[in-house]
């Protein structure tokens, strides 16, 4: 694992700096929780890929790293599920980029599918991986996907949890304040 890799240091395209940008105009912070969070998703689905041997569009992948939670923030939360309005503030911001309908598609998908109980592996590499990633990451590494203790702890020294556990935590909190009878529906899609 490279030594601290930022964002910064992992975007490449238009596409991808706009999505860093939405993302710390939205939390209002550079580096923050959610920020680093991002970072650790996108680098476990490179790694998920790598030892899978798929193929996948690295572009989209880093911007619904970057995005999937934005529909926890102030400023796009409505009284829809959080999952949805994160994907539509992604598709939105992305199709200024160009997008066509199919990509915008699977880049939705990913950002509202990453909390799916069920394997998403039909709906396309990309939203399998952000799943899984998102996973370990929530779990601290407990669910590993057969990725080594050793290096989901290495990449946690690299890009530190430090504030993670506490933000989202703030964050899923005023999700069951606010629109308690959602939360439910981004884990059991179709109950509640």
């Amino acid at each position: 694992m490279a030594a601290s890799p930022r964002a910064d240091d992992l975007c490449r395209t238009e596409a991808e700096w706009a999505c860093l940008a939405r993302l710390r105009e939205l939390s209002a912070e550079k580096d923050g929780p959610l920020e680093r969070h991002g970072v650790r998703v996108f680098l476990l689905c490179l790694e998920l890929s790598r030892r899978g041997g798929y193929t996948v569009d690295r572009e989209l992948l880093l911007c619904a790293a970057f995005l999937h939670d934005a529909g926890l923030l102030p400023g796009v939360a409505t009284d829809d599920l959080y999952v949805r309005d994160g994907r539509r503030v992604t598709e939105d911001l992305l199709a200024t980029h160009g997008w066509p309908p199919e990509r915008l598609a699977l880049v939705g998908e990913t950002v509202e599918r990453h909390h799916e109980v069920r394997s998403q592996w039909r709906r396309g590499a990309e939203v399998e991986l952000v799943r899984r990633a998102d996973l370990i990451e929530v779990s601290a590494g407990v669910v590993a996907y057969g990725l080594s203790r050793g290096w989901i702890r290495g990449l946690f020294r690299a890009v530190p949890r430090d504030g993670f556990v506490r933000g989202i935590g703030t964050l899923v909190y005023r999700v069951l304040r606010d629109r308690p009878s959602t939360l439910p529906r981004v884990f059991a899609p179709g109950k509640g």
